[in-house]
Parts: structure tokens; sequence; C-alpha cells
């Protein structure tokens, strides 16, 4: 749940208003960038949603999640960006469906008007929507990040279209999004020397 300690936060420091109920309409409206405010509104619902108390038409799919990442099967499907989406995808403050079948990344930016995120380890493409956003981002992820880490081989990343409430400026996402590659270089080496520390032999073997 450590991925969603940041909407946890955020929900606790918004202001005492009652909750949304979270339908299919409001569900695809977030997905397609809704305002910061009809975000903040729905936080409740999808609270609920992570901690397995949402609505029966939206349930976990334990197979497709991962670390950090929780895939929902929609026995009422949403229709965005044109296309029906079965399933649902929360992370961090991403609301997002698997990227449509036969789309790819390059074909999402095409249809919605994205730039390509300067990052060379995943690719992403964005959108901020009404300049201060949200962020509109047709991107992807590691399908084992611990394996992306260490630089090991992995399966198909996954991929995603959907929107991050984050609230972070375009100057900040993109300086950021600058330092990405560098960070995961660092992060990799210390990993290795850790890793590289904890197979010596015992000073005292």
């Amino acid at each position: 749940m450590k991925a969603w300690l940041s909407l946890v936060l955020l929900a606790a420091a918004a202001p005492a208003v009652a909750g949304k109920p979270l339908t299919p309409k409001a569900l695809a409206e977030l997905v397609q960038c809704a305002s910061f405010e009809r975000y903040q509104a729905l936080q409740p619902a999808l609270l609920d949603v992570v901690f397995d108390k949402g609505p029966a038409w939206i349930r976990k799919n334990e197979k497709a999640s991962s670390l950090g990442v929780y895939v929902y099967d929609l026995r009422q499907p949403i229709r965005v960006f044109g296309v029906e989406a079965k399933q649902l995808a929360l992370h961090q403050v991403f609301v997002s469906v698997p990227l449509p079948a036969g789309w790819k990344l390059a074909d999402a930016a095409a249809k919605l008007q994205l730039k390509r995120a300067p990052v060379k380890a995943a690719e992403q493409h964005y959108r901020f929507v009404g300049g201060d956003g949200p962020m509109l981002s047709a991107y992807e992820m590691p399908s084992n990040p611990m394996a992306a880490l260490l630089g090991a081989p992995q399966g198909e990343p996954l991929r995603y279209l959907g929107c991050s409430y984050n609230g972070a400026s375009e100057e900040t996402f993109l300086s950021v999004a600058a330092q990405a590659d560098e960070m995961m270089q660092k992060a990799r080496g210390d990993m290795e020397r850790m890793l590289r520390d904890v197979a010596k032999p015992s000073e005292d073997q």
C-alpha cells in the first residue's frame, strides 16, 4: 500500500466534504483527466476500492496486479478515449486503464496529441490538461520492478493510458523526468554494491 501513501495524505489534508459515489461514468471521467476538484471529491471512493471496499462492479484482479500497481476487473465496462475498457489500474496518483488492444504508445500519443517525455529507460508520452494539469499520459512500467532495477531480463513492460493527479507543474515534471535515467542507474549501482557486500564471506569465518 506504500504506493498509495500520497493519495491517503491528500485525502487526509482535503476539506471535510462528502465523497461522491464511484459510478462507471465518474470513473471514465477520472481516467480521461477530470479536474483536480473532481478527483478530490472521488478520493474516498477510490480509497474504498484500494482497501477492497469498493462497489460490487469493481473487483481486484490479484493475478494481473504487481508491485505497487493494483489492477481491477470492471463488471460494468467503461468507455474511454473512444474504446471500451474492462480493467482499471491504480498506482500512486494515476488512474489508468491498460493500453487498448492493438494500440502502441505512439498511437495513443498521436490520437491524444501527447508529447514524448525525456526518459530513455521507459517510454512515456504526456500532455498537461488546461495548462496546469492534471496530466494525461500513455506510459509503460516494468513488469518486474526488481529485475528492472538489477538490469536483469524481464517480460514485456506493462502499458497504460490514463491520468496523473500528482499536482506538479509541467516544469517540475520535466525536471524530474530528465533525471530519471540517472536516478535509475544510481539505484542499480547501489543495489549491486549491496548484493556484493552480502555475498562477501564474513571476516569471522
